[in-house]
Formats: C-alpha cells, structure tokens, sequence
C-alpha cells in the first residue's frame, strides 16, 4: 500500500513539473526568425512588468501587433517604454485608453477590431532594422496565437 502511495504522488509530482514547464514554454517571449527584416517574436499571456522589461531591452525600435489590455497595462506599468516604441497596432479594440501623452511618443498608433486588419495594416508597418512583437492575452489569446503564427508561416516563406 505505501508503494501504491509513492507512486500516485510521484505520478502527480511529475505532471505538476511537466504541466509547469509547459506553461513556462507557452508563456514566455518566443522568437521566430525574421519577417520583412524585423526580428520577430511572440509572448502569449505575459506579465506586464517582465514585458516592459524584455521592450527596454530589445536593441532595436519595436513595431508591437498585440490586444488593448496587453498594451494598455504595460504603458501604465511603465510610459518610458514608449521610447522604445516605434508602432502600436492594436487587434482587439478599436479604441485605445491610453494617455495622450503616452502616444504621443509613438510614431504610429492603430487600433482595430480584429487581428486579421491588424495583419493586414502590419505589411504597409514594416520596418527594417526592427523588432516585431505580438503578444496576446484573455479569453482569445489561443486563436490569436495560431491566426498569427499561421501568417508567420505563409509570409515568411514569400
């Protein structure tokens, strides 16, 4: 009987790691090569905090497809990224709540109802010498992923 114990815990500890790393794999930046020579990269659900950091560190002018939320909260968590920003391209609200101080910082700034305009605004965006980041979060964000990295996959092979 004690075996039997040791192993069903063992079974759940090793689900519980793997399902972590999974989450881990899911939710942190993920790069994918280049687009129209933009470096591009895409982090699904992230922390406000840690993206502000990763947009500080990027060596480069950041062109960010992503949802209002995503957007919204990081510029309130920390407007000085806006420096770092060269387009916002909003995919999931037509209306940004953000202050006009904030975007005025910001060369380019689109808000639209769905990701597939956004893509489609995303081609006359492109930039050499940048970083494309996609992010997306909430209820959709598992669609997004994929309508995004099926453009990926179609364009980058153009």
């Amino acid at each position: 009987m004690e075996s039997k114990v040791k192993i069903n815990l063992g079974d759940r500890l090793l689900d519980a790691r793997n399902e972590g790393l999974k989450n881990m794999r899911e939710n942190a930046l993920r790069p994918h090569g280049k687009l129209w020579g933009m470096d591009v990269f895409s982090w699904y659900q992230p922390d406000v905090n840690l993206l502000s950091n990763t947009l500080h560190s990027f060596p480069f002018p950041v062109v960010w497809l992503g949802n209002s939320e995503d957007i919204k909260n990081t510029i309130a968590e920390d407007s000085s990224v806006c420096a770092q920003l060269t387009t916002i391209v909003s995919f999931d609200n037509s209306f940004f709540n953000i202050s006009l101080e904030s975007l005025d910082k910001i060369q380019n700034v689109v808000a639209l109802n769905s990701l597939h305009d956004a893509l489609l605004m995303l081609k006359a965006m492109r930039k050499k010498s940048a970083v494309l980041l996609f992010s997306a979060s909430g209820e959709s964000w598992f669609e997004s992923k994929n309508e995004f990295e099926e453009f990926l996959n179609i364009h980058q092979t153009i």
